[in-house]
């Protein structure tokens, strides 16, 4: 059955599998949607930061908002990447999210508008949406700042009649989440991704999704059926078992992403766990941890039973 409504839940994103030469390795890719929504996942984004994205040519991002969108199928909804510095590009992207019937598509707000007067940022998406009736989600991601602040926000409110919502990544991210539903109300779409390892807060916060990626995506579905069946303390034994896995991949960007393809590749959904520049190298340490903490985290998955959603 398609939906076209926006997620609640958890909707991770698909990393960029590559063969050691570099190149796409496409039918990786179809293997992570398929484990993804197997795994019990209430969604899909792609291509995220995560997914490598400053690394993928204008070509490769369209063909994984295409293949993505077809191979997904309308079975859960369906979030495309469409982040650009350049807005002309942004919007190519956006109608590429459009012509494959994708749920929304995200763009982030470009770093250097950080900063800048409001009207600024709302020129950038103003050109962003022209003549897309897809919604959009603002990703508001700034590593060591606030990010935009709510005057900006009700701006592009005001200006943007398909903004949806906001994927929040900032610092702190939990107040922030409470900041603007409080402001926009229940039907404003928040998200939160960078920020899963307080995980347990954000559902508090009423947070409508978590966009991690896909490699736990067992251990999110199995800890969001507690939650949401209302079952909390249930939820918290649950994540805190998942709590070391967390720890140890949300150390970086590039660290998080190496480890994700790690698992992957040891679970046998990708034939590499190759990245593109500028990578990351294990020394015999770290990889001796990642190695015990997959260990870890497949003695977990073995007792999840992918939920119903």
């Amino acid at each position: 059955m398609k939906t076209n409504r926006l997620p609640r839940g958890f909707v991770p994103l698909l990393e960029t599998p590559f063969f050691e030469d570099g190149s796409i390795d496409y039918d990786g890719l179809l293997a992570l949607i398929e484990d993804t929504i197997a795994g019990g996942t209430n969604g899909l984004t792609a291509p995220l930061v995560a997914s490598e994205v400053h690394a993928l040519t204008k070509e490769e991002r369209q063909q994984i908002i295409t293949i993505a969108a077809a191979a997904i199928g309308g079975r859960v909804p369906f979030i495309a990447g469409a982040s650009s510095d350049d807005p002309d590009l942004a919007r190519h992207f956006a109608r590429i999210a459009a012509d494959t019937g994708a749920t929304a598509y995200i763009v982030a707000v470009p770093p250097a508008l950080y900063g800048h007067p409001a009207q600024d940022v709302v020129t950038f998406f103003q050109s962003v949406v022209d003549g897309i009736e897809t919604p959009l989600i603002i990703q508001d991601l700034q590593w060591n700042g606030p990010g935009l602040d709510l005057t900006t926000i009700k701006r592009l409110r005001d200006a943007l009649p398909t903004l949806a919502g906001l994927k929040i990544e900032t610092v702190p991210a939990g107040p922030k989440y409470t900041t603007v539903r409080n402001a926009f109300g229940p039907d404003f779409f928040i998200s939160g991704g960078w920020a899963v390892p307080q995980l347990i807060e954000a559902l508090d916060r009423g947070v409508d999704a978590m966009i991690p990626e896909s490699a736990l995506v067992r251990g999110f579905a199995t800890i969001y059926k507690a939650y949401s069946g209302g079952d909390r303390s249930e939820a918290v034994r649950l994540f805190r078992e998942l709590a070391p896995v967390l720890m140890f991949s949300n150390q970086e960007l590039y660290h998080s992403i190496a480890f994700f393809k790690r698992l992957m590749a040891r679970k046998g959904l990708l034939k590499s766990a190759a990245m593109r520049a500028p990578g990351y190298s294990w020394d015999r340490f770290s990889a001796t941890v990642a190695d015990e903490v997959i260990d870890y985290y497949l003695s977990l998955e073995a007792r999840y039973a992918a939920p119903e959603r």
